[in-house]
C-alpha cells in the first residue's frame, strides 16, 4: 500500500496553476544522542531535524488548499508519487512528491 500521513507546518505560502496547488509542509523529528533526546546549546531547546515536503493538490482540494497561509498548520493524507525527467543538460533528475487525497487544517 502505498500511503502516508504528516501533521506539520506550511513553509511558504502555496503556489496554484489552474486547479494544482502545491505546498511546502515542514515536520519535525526530535534528535537522539545515544538514543535519548538532548538539549541544543545553541538554542536551549529540545534538538530537532526539518524536513519539508512537497504537496501537490488537485481541483477543489488544491482551491481549499491555496487559501492556507505560511506557518499554518495541515494534517495531511496522500500517497508518494517519484519522478524522473532530464534537464537542459540531459542529466537525468528525480523527484518526490506527496500527492493529496485530504487534508485537514487547524
Amino acid at each position: 500500500m502505498n500511503i502516508v500521513n504528516i501533521t506539520g507546518r506550511v513553509a511558504k505560502d502555496p503556489e496554484t496553476r489552474g486547479t494544482v496547488t502545491t505546498l511546502i509542509v515542514a515536520t519535525d523529528r526530535v534528535k537522539l544522542k545515544d538514543g535519548k533526546t538532548y538539549v541544543d546549546e545553541a538554542t536551549g531547546y529540545t534538538a530537532k531535524e526539518t524536513e519539508f515536503h512537497k504537496v501537490t493538490c488537485f481541483n477543489g482540494l488544491g482551491k481549499s488548499a491555496a487559501t492556507r497561509d505560511k506557518g499554518n498548520v495541515v494534517a495531511i493524507s496522500g500517497r508518494i508519487h517519484y519522478s524522473s525527467w532530464e534537464d537542459r543538460d540531459g542529466v537525468t533528475r528525480y523527484g518526490c512528491e506527496i500527492i493529496a487525497n485530504s487534508i485537514d487544517f487547524f
